[in-house]
């Protein structure tokens, strides 16, 4: 997967500029009407996951941000999705116990016009706990099919990266979920056919679903793109900006329903290049919003009525020293600065001797008033991924978060 992004493990505190209203307002009256609200990691880790001690197989790993949702019987479904997907069912987020039946399992496609090579089931939502639609993280790995890549070297394989967001859905309580066959399977990607070692490029969704102000909500990030770009203008310049941008539906269970942010509104629409040539490509490619490159999860917060955004920045210290951040916003557009929550070196400070990545964080409330788990109250769970040198060696963390209202 290609996102990935941090977390900690001891205590912080965090001050959050939030508006506790429900519709989304003009930035004007977001400013006039921001508070506060202060977090706190509280007490120790626990592990929830470790590989390969609890694989079913060498491909059940936890390779994206925890998600659960609640199916029609009270059961809850926990999930760190890889490209084949696996889950942890029980009646509590502390007594799941881990399932070897796959819930799905990629289709290794070669045409990277169908949209089904590798695939991550990472987002998902549900009304009734019966019917579960997943937003999918879906990468075409070139390299892995004759005659679509010339890439010799494994650490360049993304020269021949393709992602895109599907849709799969469950109509069994999420116990398996299946995609339909493309076009009808796209959600999110980029007005472009796959370029033969022209990568990375693509979109993706890293983010949840919430439900926000009559509207459906997640956050697409991408590749820049062509390689090497750089700025909007010139002959270098990026068609595909670097950043992230919502994007909002009002039926979750439409694939072809989804729109993103084009700067002004929620105008962008998402087309198959493989269908036909595509005139207009900026009616197709979002505008990025500040910080959202960063993105891991979205909350609503429920006592402030206000939307959290977990943020890990590692790569380029954009945000200040590498750790968790939040941010909070009122209409996914307009968004706080980021503050930290806890350092990189926090984290880490009590980890064994080793080399370690930490990835994929999120929040899920153990107390969750909707099936989704996109509702949080004042002591949610963490979650995240620290991963050793390999990559295949991983545990999952889970801590606990408090977050008041300031006064």
């Amino acid at each position: 997967m290609r996102r990935m992004l941090p977390v900690v493990t001891g205590l912080a505190l965090l001050t959050l500029s939030a508006a506790a209203q429900s519709a989304p307002p003009a930035p004007a009256q977001q400013a006039a009407s921001a508070g506060t609200i202060k977090a706190v990691l509280d007490g120790g880790r626990t592990q929830v996951f470790t590989t390969p001690h609890d694989s079913c197989s060498a491909d059940d790993i936890p390779d994206a941000m925890a998600r659960a949702f609640r199916d029609d019987t009270g059961t809850i479904h926990f999930i760190t999705a890889s490209s084949d997907m696996y889950q942890s069912l029980g009646p509590t987020l502390t007594s799941l116990v881990h399932s070897c039946e796959a819930a799905f399992v990629s289709a290794n496609d070669p045409d990277p016009a169908a949209y089904n090579d590798q695939v991550w089931l990472d987002s998902f939502y549900t009304l009734d706990g019966k019917k579960i639609a997943a937003l999918s993280h879906t990468e075409y790995h070139g390299w892995s099919h004759p005659g679509e890549c010339n890439e010799q070297n494994p650490n360049n394989y993304f020269y021949c990266e393709y992602d895109s967001d599907t849709y799969h859905q469950s109509n069994d309580g999420g116990y398996h979920f299946n995609g339909s066959k493309a076009p009808a399977n796209l959600v999110a990607g980029v007005p472009q056919k796959y370029v033969l070692d022209a990568g990375a490029m693509g979109y993706s969704v890293d983010s949840n679903i919430v439900s926000y102000g009559g509207w459906f909500y997640a956050v697409v990030t991408d590749w820049p793109w062509p390689r090497n770009c750089s700025g909007q203008t010139g002959p270098n310049h990026c068609v595909v900006p670097l950043g992230g941008a919502p994007m909002r539906t009002t039926d979750v269970f439409d694939p072809s329903s989804w729109r993103a942010w084009n700067g002004k509104d929620f105008s962008v629409s998402f087309v198959d290049p493989y269908l036909g040539p595509v005139s207009h490509l900026g009616q197709h490619i979002y505008t990025p919003v500040p910080y959202m490159q960063f993105v891991n999860g979205l909350n609503v917060y429920q006592p402030s009525n206000v939307l959290v955004a977990v943020l890990w920045d590692y790569w380029d210290h954009e945000l200040g020293p590498p750790g968790l951040y939040f941010a909070t916003s009122t209409d996914l557009i307009n968004w706080t600065t980021p503050k930290l929550v806890v350092t990189l070196a926090e984290i880490s400070a009590h980890d064994p001797k080793g080399s370690y990545l930490y990835a994929y964080f999120s929040l899920i409330d153990p107390d969750a008033p909707d099936p989704s788990f996109s509702i949080i109250g004042e002591h949610p769970y963490l979650y995240y991924v620290r991963l050793d040198n390999n990559g295949q060696d991983r545990v999952v963390f889970r801590q606990r978060l408090t977050l008041t209202p300031a006064q």
